[in-house]
């Protein structure tokens, strides 16, 4: 009874070690996937500021030409013979006036969203060093890990071949057919009356029994053969 015991222990340690292997891959990609995303949403931004960067420099431009218009028409004013002809000169350099103060005003407030976009950016490209950072540390982490489950897989391997070979022939089988159809545990311990799988009470004179780890009992609800490994209780 000793020896399934053990084999059960072993059982449960390779069925957890199935399931970190399984899990490792999935967290190695979430971390992936935001690091990632961190990065597309860096280069979306730096994408904004390029496009608003241009906007600004086209802006600038119209501006230089609207203060030209302004000047040309400025040196025209000498030219002008009528008050009609004056008249309507003020008021084409007054258009321009308000021209260029729109497109300053403009320039402005693309100036504004850049300089914000910018401080984002900024604080956006220390987070990803960051998340960079973390990413690899945790996946070291898991790498040393998943190395260890390795290690630890195959000494389990070994220690069960022999166990299977030590176990009785029929005890074995049994022990494998109630471990399939009881996810993955086919024998469990006692403790306080009641049964580790299931968790229902056994008959008292059944645990006093299971105490003794010299025969086969298994419990009345579950199936599960029974075993007594201590848990601080006394006999």
């Amino acid at each position: 009874m000793e020896l399934l015991w053990e084999l059960q222990k072993i059982d449960l340690d390779l069925k957890n070690i199935e399931e970190e292997r399984d899990r490792y891959p999935k967290e190695m990609n979430k971390l992936s996937e935001k690091q990632s995303l961190e990065k597309e949403r860096i280069h979306k931004e730096r994408e904004k500021l390029e496009s608003l960067e241009k906007d600004r420099r086209q802006k600038e431009k119209n501006l230089v030409t609207e203060q030209d218009k302004i000047k040309r028409s400025e040196g025209r004013m000498s030219e002008v013979k009528t008050n009609k002809e004056y008249q309507a000169l003020l008021s084409e350099i007054e258009t321009f006036k308000q021209a260029v103060s729109r497109v300053e005003e403009e320039i402005l407030l693309v100036m504004d969203e850049i300089d914000e976009l910018k401080k984002d950016l900024s604080k956006r490209e220390k987070e990803i060093v960051i998340t960079v950072e973390k990413f690899e540390t945790e996946k070291k982490k898991i790498e040393e890990k998943m190395a260890q489950d390795d290690v630890v897989w195959e000494e389990k391997l070994a220690r069960k071949e022999i166990l299977s070979k030590q176990v009785e022939s029929k005890l074995f089988k049994l022990y494998n057919m109630l471990k399939e159809k009881r996810q993955g545990i086919g024998m469990v311990s006692v403790r306080n009356e009641t049964c580790q799988g299931c968790f229902v009470n056994v008959p008292p004179q059944m645990f006093i029994e299971v105490q003794k780890n010299k025969s086969l009992i298994r419990c009345p609800n579950c199936n599960r053969i029974l075993y007594w490994d201590g848990n601080g209780e006394k006999k």
